[in-house]
This record gives C-alpha cells, sequence and structure tokens, in this order.
C-alpha cells in the first residue's frame, strides 16, 4: 500500500489525498548524509576574511635599523622582521583559503530525501494545493500562514512559477521563508518547524529526486 497525506487549502481545509513518491518520501533516514549535507553547506558559504600582514606587507622597516658591526648588538636588516614589534606575521591566515567542499549529486540528493523522510514522519511537512495572490500583500501571507498553524515555516513554489508576489510577500516576515525548488537546500528543510509544499512544487521535487 502506497503512501498518501492530505492535501489543504490556504484556509487549512482538506481538499484531497496525495499520493507520494515512495522513493523519496519513504527514502531510508540516513543522519550521517544529511550531517555530511550540512556540512558542506555551510563550509561552501564560509568566506575567509582573516588576514594577516607578512614582512613583505607590513609598513616600516626600509632601511637597516644599525650598522652591521660595533654596536654589541645583535645583527638586524629590517624592522620588518618577525621577531620585531609590528613586525610581520609567521604563517599567519591569510584571505586566501579556500573552504568549499564538494559532493556527489547522488549523494546531495540522498540527504535531500532523508531530510524529507524525517519531516514526513514527524508530521513537519503540509501540502498545499496551488494558490496565487492578486498582489504583494504581506498581511495577506501571513493570514495564510496562520490558517495553517504554522508559526515557523518555509513555502516551496515550483521553479517554473514566475509570479514572485508569493515570495515578495514572504520577504519581510521574520519567522517565514518562500523558496524555489531548485534554491531549497538542506539547511532550509531543518531550520524550520513545518514545510509547507505546493502541489506543483511537489511534482517537480519527486521529479528532480527519483531520477
Amino acid at each position: 500500500m502506497g503512501q498518501s497525506a492530505s492535501v489543504v487549502n490556504t484556509s487549512n481545509k482538506p481538499v484531497g489525498n496525495l499520493d507520494l513518491n515512495e522513493s523519496v518520501y519513504l527514502y531510508p533516514v540516513k543522519e550521517p548524509l544529511i550531517k555530511e549535507f550540512v556540512l558542506l553547506t555551510l563550509a561552501n558559504k564560509r568566506l575567509g576574511l582573516a588576514s594577516t600582514k607578512n614582512r613583505k606587507i607590513v609598513s616600516g622597516g626600509g632601511i637597516k635599523p644599525w650598522k652591521q658591526k660595533g654596536t654589541g648588538r645583535a645583527r638586524a636588516g629590517s624592522t620588518r622582521s618577525p621577531i620585531w614589534k609590528g613586525g610581520g606575521t609567521i604563517f599567519g591566515p591569510t584571505n586566501e583559503v579556500n573552504y568549499k567542499k564538494d559532493m556527489p549529486k547522488k549523494a546531495r540528493k540522498a540527504a535531500i530525501k532523508s531530510a524529507l523522510s524525517h519531516l514526513l514522519k514527524e508530521d513537519k511537512i503540509v501540502f498545499v494545493e496551488d494558490f496565487e495572490l492578486p498582489s504583494i500583500k504581506t498581511k495577506e501571507m501571513l493570514s495564510i500562514f496562520n490558517n495553517l498553524g504554522v508559526k515557523k515555516g518555509l513555502l516551496v513554489l515550483p521553479t517554473s512559477n514566475n509570479d514572485s508576489k508569493i515570495i515578495k510577500s514572504t520577504r519581510n516576515l521574520m519567522n517565514y521563508k518562500a523558496v524555489l525548488v531548485n534554491l531549497l537546500n538542506i539547511i532550509d528543510l531543518l531550520k524550520y518547524e513545518k514545510i509547507i509544499i505546493t502541489l506543483k512544487a511537489n511534482e517537480e521535487l519527486e521529479r528532480n529526486l527519483s531520477i
């Protein structure tokens, strides 16, 4: 017997049932794979901002501080030497470091399917019929989220939806986010209390993940 889920409208009234793709929503939950994808996503967002100056970059020290012999002091060629106060730094962090990681496409899909399967078991996915907004109305989007009983949620929309009114209407809501299927990431799936998926978005999601 296949897996099915209830579909509601924006007023949270049942409008039918949806047969789910078992290869997506009944996929074995692989926590290590989810963790790996989360760490990869965070690493790829990381910027190498830490930067220190070596003796070539630090200012000053253009001349020899004292003559080579006869002073009784150790030889010194430049005040930019790392052993001097204000001198360059040895082996310090630079902004040239690259934190980016890679992960096979198949493994990424498996991680997303694991997350969706887990969320479905935890009753954290709401399937809603496709809807549109006549204009950009933040208040109307907030009303829809309230009708669905969602206090902190992610709304997943189909990539083919060129109408950006829903996304723009959600942009100023602190605890909500609207995203297209092609921009869906593992962090957002795990961050929000509820995942709201429209019917067309689910069709695209299942099609992409079942390949």
